[in-house]
């Protein structure tokens, strides 16, 4: 213990200090390595005091000369040695083999890699895929200076397109003000939809991304406002919603900005918006 006291100390804090402050990188990349890096760091500590305290008294307890035991605790024992042996020897004469047919290996190889492209060709893809987290949100956005009366009466309508949509539990509505934009104005809306449990929702095929399919073709609907649903980002803190700007004309202004998500369709220009 005194010649691997210093060493596994050492590698300790060595992985501690590398591993700790990628935790406080700020921005996106920190939030992606935040759980990781902790998870690492309070690992190594673990296993460091580990190493040095408990390893070596189970090791002497392991290691210390034994009789054979009796009883159906030693039938167990010694049932248990054989099988291990053959699964050993199996791995070894699997090994040899591979070693000795190095052309079934590479196929072996090109069919691991075939599998694990087609199995990633049918995940998610993009930087930070979207996820069902049993909730979803709704911007209103009405014309410039709309009063706060018209953006109530908005609102009715979208509680009876809410009430009627399956798989929707309860929602919000927060009059006056986007989670979009942060700013509180009359002619905002927004709203915090919380969704079924996933296990009544699955049975009927209702993910998120279904029921924010189906809100947008009712929301398309509302010719007062520009409505729409889309899900929140994966990961807290990180937008998914691009901004872009829109010049019908009319009513909404010229050159206002009505938030877009990346992966999605918002009702686009209508004869009643001009």
């Amino acid at each position: 213990m005194d010649e691997v006291s210093g060493p596994v100390v050492a590698i300790a804090l060595i992985m501690a200090a590398v591993f700790i402050p990628t935790a406080f990188i700020p921005g996106i990349t920190g939030r992606m390595y935040q759980q990781f890096a902790v998870t690492i760091a309070v690992s190594v500590l673990i296993s460091a005091f580990n190493a040095l305290t408990l390893s070596p008294a189970l090791s002497a307890l392991l290691l210390r000369p034994r009789r054979e035991m009796r009883g159906p605790l030693g039938w167990f024992f010694r049932g248990f040695n054989r099988v291990f042996e053959r699964v050993m020897g199996g791995y070894l004469d699997g090994s040899r083999f591979l070693i000795r047919k190095a052309a079934f290996a590479i196929l072996l190889l090109l069919a691991a890699a075939a599998v694990s492209g087609l199995i990633g060709i049918r995940l998610p893809g993009g930087f930070v895929p979207e996820e069902d987290q049993g909730y979803i949100f709704a911007n209103v956005q009405l014309p410039l200076a709309a009063s706060l009366d018209r953006t109530a009466a908005v609102n009715d309508k979208l509680d009876a397109i809410f009430k009627t949509q399956p798989g929707i539990k309860y929602y919000t509505g927060v009059a006056g003000f986007s989670l979009l934009s942060l700013v509180t104005t009359t002619y905002n809306s927004f709203y915090f939809i919380t969704l079924d449990d996933w296990d009544a929702r699955h049975k009927h095929g209702l993910t998120a991304d279904v029921i924010i399919q189906q809100l947008n073709q009712k929301l398309a609907g509302v010719a007062e406002a520009q409505v729409f649903a889309f899900s929140p980002p994966a990961i807290p803190g990180h937008r998914d919603i691009r901004r872009r700007d829109l010049h019908p004309g009319g009513s909404l202004g010229q050159g206002s900005r009505v938030p877009r998500r990346e992966h999605g369709q918002i009702p686009g220009r209508r004869p009643e918006a001009t």
